[in-house]
């Protein structure tokens, strides 16, 4: 893959980490908050479909436990004993326990059933890490077998809702999210499909980007998804409504990246793909800043608009913060 494709993923990624922050401050339920989770996770996973390469399962299994599992755990501690401390709650063998549970389901809600506790933010990396590991095995038998890539889209589909209804219809959620991975492979079949193909948006062509802008507007509005708590209402509306979203943010990207040699639209532009470049790190930032209660800070609840100048100060302190680190 080339600088260039790489610089458009980064703005892509950078927008999309700057949406996380802004979602998780806005209120909640509100129509934007709606609108924006109806893609800004999928956007990560069908970006990671677009850069996978199948690798041997020992190189595969070394990158991914490095990148992703030792990271989720660091985070996962990181929330976890600070809350604790804080409930001043008597530290038992059963507490450990449970403490255990929830960072081998790393859900992002609560286990119903099991009294297992949401993990936080970090069920993101424990289940990209899961995520990568089935689509390995998916991409090497499709190739393996000669799968043609409509049977493709049909295999990844049906081990999608199959993942979903074993948590949403069935109640049972499985450990480092595989139940959910079954449909974050999809996404990634999605993105890994679209780089094979040549699929990839493109700036020149503005028809597609407003197709893509209205058919999101339409079905996000008739679907719902949240991938944390396996919230995926209209499985097919809700997909196509993510994949239009995706599609408009990496037009975006890309429009963004033939500006980067213009004045103040380049600064912006070179702002994207740091923030992109340090999506990682602002995630990680962005999981354990939880304690910091933005929404009712007495200052910003004083202004109009407050969740817009929540999510300002926010981003600029987690992005700022992140920033500040990679100088260091």
């Amino acid at each position: 893959m080339g600088s260039k494709r790489l610089d458009w993923i980064d703005i892509a990624k950078g927008i999309a980490i700057t949406l996380v922050i802004v979602g998780h401050t806005v209120p909640n339920p509100s129509p934007l908050r709606h609108a924006i989770f109806s893609f800004h996770m999928p956007v990560f996973f069908i970006l990671a479909g677009y850069t996978f390469r199948p690798k041997p399962w020992r190189e595969l299994l070394s990158g991914s436990v490095s990148r992703l599992l030792v990271p989720y755990v660091v985070l996962a501690l990181a929330w976890q004993v600070p809350t604790f401390l804080m409930s001043s709650a008597p530290l038992t063998s059963g507490t450990l326990v449970a403490g255990l549970k929830t960072l081998v389901f790393a859900s992002g809600v609560d286990v119903p059933g099991l009294g297992v506790t949401a993990v936080g933010m970090t069920w993101f990396l424990a289940a990209l890490f899961t995520s990568r590991l089935l689509f390995n095995v998916l991409v090497r038998l499709f190739d393996g077998r000669d799968v043609r890539v409509v049977w493709q889209g049909v295999i990844c589909a049906a081990i999608a809702f199959c993942g979903l209804s074993v948590s949403r219809f069935m109640g049972v959620y499985l450990p480092l999210d595989l139940d959910l991975s079954c449909y974050i492979a999809l996404l990634m079949w999605i993105g890994y499909t679209a780089r094979q193909r040549g699929l990839e948006p493109s700036a020149s062509k503005p028809l597609l980007f407003i197709g893509a802008g209205v058919a999101w507007l339409v079905l996000a509005a008739l679907s719902g998804l949240e991938l944390s708590s396996r919230r995926v209402d209209g499985f097919l509306v809700a997909t196509v409504a993510a994949l239009a979203g995706s599609y408009c943010v990496c037009w975006v990207s890309m429009a963004l990246e033939k500006l980067k040699d213009v004045p103040v639209l380049g600064a912006f532009e070179r702002g994207l793909v740091f923030c992109g470049q340090a999506s990682l790190a602002i995630f990680a930032i962005h999981a354990v800043d939880w304690f910091v209660p933005w929404q009712t800070m007495p200052l910003l609840m004083t202004l109009p608009a407050s969740w817009l100048f929540a999510s300002i100060v926010r981003c600029a302190c987690d992005i700022g913060l992140a920033y500040v680190i990679k100088k260091a």
